[in-house]
């Protein structure tokens, strides 16, 4: 039997289910009215037409596909064939947990669904780069401009962690760089890929193996089910940071060792100070600050980081203003005053 659009099937429950005859018809006589009572289902198939492909996860490959529904174009994640059953849950978490955000420095879920061969879900097309592409290119980025990546950052985690979820998988690939549709002055910054994050309000989710990047991954991230917090995204961002500062990795030098062994030196070796690869022209307050501010954010305790977002960003604003007197202290120069 098949059921007819806008009354759910014989089989399923719901609101409509077991109504009366005199009941049923009154929810035809609604529906012929235009009228949509509670629980009536709207069913709806989406096409996409795949222009390119953009890159590739763990889980998933992501297109630029067209819409010619709504006439524009989406990003398009899909799962791989081969992901194990025990991990597609993660999946159509990441499309859930992203799709109930609304914040500019979020990248928007915006719908959901499964084909025959395959779960996919829709997100905004971003025009741009992540901070990873441009870090491969080994060029210093304006400081100014670097405190307002970082600043945007913070703020997205800020709002995540207001709502108990951590990231758990900051790093340059995962900061997408793009500009205001209306304004292309404006540098917005939009935090991606939450295919590992963790519910902190939740039940512990048990897993055989760790989950994230080792080169960013903080000590206490680094156990199997190990109890961590949102600070875990705080000590990955002041890695990125120090990255994108100096241009380089504070544990490059280890990069070729297996991941095991690369986590050891994450939880064991002390960070150079920054300020040993800044540009020798680097002002020597602003040299310590960045050196004070990696070092907080890089801790291996979790207690000596910063307590949250905010502090973190109170901290780079603090910097900011640092430079700007720097600066305007170059100029009275300038001027012989």
């Amino acid at each position: 039997m098949t059921a007819k659009i806008g009354q759910p099937p014989p089989h399923k429950t719901g609101p409509h289910a077991g109504l009366d005859p005199a009941g049923q018809a009154a929810l035809q006589q609604a529906l012929a009215e235009g009228d949509l009572p509670p629980g009536t289902p709207v069913v709806q198939q989406k096409r996409f037409e795949i222009v390119e492909r953009l890159g590739e996860g763990g889980m998933g490959k992501i297109y630029k596909a067209y819409d010619p529904t709504m006439d524009r174009y989406i990003a398009l994640k899909v799962l791989k064939p081969d992901v194990p059953e025990s991990e597609r849950s993660r999946f159509l978490r990441e499309a859930v947990v992203a799709a109930n955000f609304s914040h500019p420095n979020l990248v928007r879920v915006l719908e959901v669904g499964q084909s025959d061969t395959f779960q996919w879900f829709a997100m905004e097309y971003l025009r741009g780069n992540d901070v990873g592409h441009v870090l491969a290119r080994r060029r210093y980025i304006s400081f100014r401009v670097l405190i307002d990546i970082f600043t945007q950052t913070l703020d997205a985690l800020h709002y995540i962690h207001t709502r108990n979820i951590a990231h758990c998988d900051i790093k340059p690939e995962n900061i997408f760089i793009t500009r205001d549709a209306y304004d292309r002055r404006l540098v917005i910054v939009k935090l991606i890929d939450f295919g590992i994050a963790r519910d902190l309000e939740g039940p512990l989710e048990l897993r055989t193996h760790i989950t994230g990047d080792p080169r960013y991954m903080a000590p206490e991230q680094a156990i199997i089910n190990g109890r961590i917090d949102h600070r875990v995204d705080l000590y990955a961002l002041g890695v990125t940071f120090y990255e994108v500062v100096t241009t380089r990795h504070p544990v490059e030098d280890y990069f070729e060792l297996p991941p095991t062994k690369l986590l050891e030196v994450q939880v064991k070796h002390e960070f150079d100070p920054p300020s040993n690869f800044m540009p020798a022209n680097t002002p020597p307050d602003l040299a310590a600050a960045v050196d004070d501010f990696t070092a907080r954010a890089c801790a291996k305790h979790p207690d000596h980081r910063h307590a949250d977002a905010m502090e973190m960003k109170a901290e780079l604003q603090s910097m900011l203003r640092t430079l700007n007197q720097l600066t305007e202290s170059e100029e009275d120069r300038d001027l012989g005053t």
